[in-house]
C-alpha cells in the first residue's frame, strides 16, 4: 500500500510566472496533491506514477502552445 509520508515536500516547485507548471517541466502526484520539480517518473515518497501532462482539454491546448513557443525561441 503506498502512502504519503512527507519525502515529496523536498521537491516542492513554486508556480512559474511566465509559463504553465507543465511546460516549465514540473511534474503532480496525484496522491500527494503536490507540484515537484524532479526527474524520476514515480514520486518519492508514495512511489505512484508523476503526473507530466494536464488533464483538461484547455490545459493540453495551452501546454502544447506553450512548448511550440518554448521551441521557437530555442532555434
Amino acid at each position: 500500500m503506498a502512502y504519503c509520508i512527507g519525502e515529496c515536500k523536498k521537491y516542492k516547485a513554486l508556480k512559474p510566472s511566465e509559463m504553465g507548471r507543465y511546460a516549465a517541466g514540473q511534474k503532480r502526484c496525484n496522491y500527494c496533491e503536490v507540484f515537484l520539480e524532479y526527474s524520476g517518473i514515480s514520486c518519492p515518497c508514495c512511489k505512484r506514477q508523476l503526473r507530466c501532462l494536464p488533464r483538461s482539454r484547455k490545459g493540453k491546448e495551452k501546454y502544447l502552445s506553450q512548448v511550440v513557443q518554448k521551441r521557437e525561441i530555442i532555434v
